[in-house]
């Protein structure tokens, strides 16, 4: 009897540890053409100056599934894409079904931006868009 109320106590905290980390949500405000603004961090600027100025051909595009890089307007990656919401609350982004590689993102303003688990105090970098 006690290994039936170990298995079923076992079984009951298994259950209770696990996290949301894969809800799904598909942000509608993600989808559209968004070029590259600049990088913000605690580190050595880009060398090139015009990156980030309007024109530049460093664009990302988001339909609802899919994706596609383009650097200086030639294409460099397409695929497909999902959102969720890690740990219930910061938005994060699934290239290609791959979930080791950790994206989070965030809209305000019409500027999309990407970042790490690293934070910006901590020289984790973010990558600035504006919708188009």
């Amino acid at each position: 009897m006690k290994k039936i109320l170990l298995l079923v106590f076992s079984a009951f905290a298994v259950l209770l540890s696990c996290s949301k980390n894969d809800d799904t949500t598909n942000n509608p405000s993600l989808i559209g053409r968004w070029e590259y603004r600049g990088t913000s961090c605690y580190c050595i600027p880009p060398k090139d100056t015009t990156e980030g100025k309007p024109g530049n051909g460093n664009i990302i595009t988001f339909t609802a599934d899919t994706y596609k890089r383009f650097k200086k307007d030639t294409l460099v990656k397409s695929g497909t894409y999902r959102t969720r919401k890690y740990n219930g609350n910061r938005d994060q982004i699934v290239y290609d079904n791959d979930t080791s590689n950790i994206v989070f993102f965030r809209i305000a303003n019409k500027i999309l931006t990407f970042y790490g688990t690293v934070p910006l105090a901590a020289d984790g970098p973010e990558y600035h868009y504006e919708k188009r």
